[in-house]
């Protein structure tokens, strides 16, 4: 699993200490306010 997200507004976000779920991590952005849901086939 990657260990950034690419939010919308071009962002990377740092997950690497998220614990992984089924259905996928919800991860916030501080700058836009966004919530995106990451998945491990992502």
């Amino acid at each position: 699993m990657d260990t950034t997200v690419r939010c919308a507004c071009g962002v990377s976000i740092d997950i690497a200490g998220a614990t992984p779920r089924k259905d996928g991590i919800k991860v916030w952005c501080r700058v836009c306010g966004t919530t995106t849901v990451h998945r491990k086939d992502q």
